[in-house]
């Protein structure tokens, strides 16, 4: 009795031609979804800007011309952004300030406005700052627990904290989440237990977003110093 011949198993690996065209469809795509959502990003902040003024502008346009329903795109824009300037302006002369103290005052009485201007309020001013002056430098902290490492950002080091117990200091490190970097954790950290990192902020940044993909290549090297310390070094 012939033992039966086992059928054949399927191939594991695509065609040639199939896999070429997958790497094409996936170059292309590549391409293609940056552009889009960046126009389609753009629009929708038109639109926004666009729309903060539009019916003021409209209902004067159709009062003068005698008609309704007329709207030209970028009318609004414009005088949100005469709007923005002229705010901006007053903030520079004593009489402006004033009046400006004064709304904000009267806002942060009112209990559901209140939090959400100085949520916004703080979000904007820490987004508006210059990015030398929000991130200091790239580091590496022993983070969630020992022998794990995450990339943090030093906020502040020209005012660290006192523990209380002698020279003791702390400093502001920001842990980034994946791939949102404007959400994480604050942590005080020991200067000692803070590794710098040979890496620029906006290389920081995208190798946080990019989920790690996007990364110099670096080096763990001992530091030259009595205390056995690890450092980073950036090859190539």
């Amino acid at each position: 009795m012939s033992s039966a011949t086992p059928s054949p198993s399927p191939a594991k690996h695509l065609h040639p031609w199939r896999s070429r065209l997958r790497n094409i469809l996936l170059a292309g795509l590549l391409i293609l979804a940056p552009v889009y959502l960046t126009i389609y990003v753009l629009i929708l902040l038109f639109n926004f800007m666009d729309g903060i003024f539009a019916p003021v502008i409209d209902r004067s346009i159709g009062a003068f011309l005698g008609e309704r329903g007329v709207h030209i795109p970028g009318l609004g824009l414009l005088l949100t952004l005469l709007v923005v300037l002229v705010l901006g302006w007053l903030t520079t002369t004593v009489i402006g300030r004033r009046v400006i103290h004064s709304c904000e005052a009267f806002i942060r009485r009112i209990p559901v406005a209140k939090s959400i201007y100085g949520a916004t309020k703080g979000v904007l001013e820490a987004v508006s700052r210059d990015q030398a002056d929000a991130f200091k430098r790239v580091v590496l902290i022993e983070y969630p627990r020992r022998g794990i490492y995450g990339i943090g950002f030093v906020t502040n080091s020209s005012h660290p904290w006192s523990t209380g117990s002698g020279t003791a200091e702390l400093l502001p490190v920001f842990v980034p989440t994946t791939p949102n970097p404007t959400s994480g954790f604050l942590l005080m950290v020991p200067p000692e237990e803070i590794i710098d990192c040979p890496m620029s902020v906006e290389e920081g940044i995208r190798m946080i977003v990019s989920g790690g993909i996007l990364q110099p290549e670096i080096t763990l090297v001992p530091r030259e110093e009595p205390a056995p310390k690890v450092a980073l070094e950036i090859r190539g």
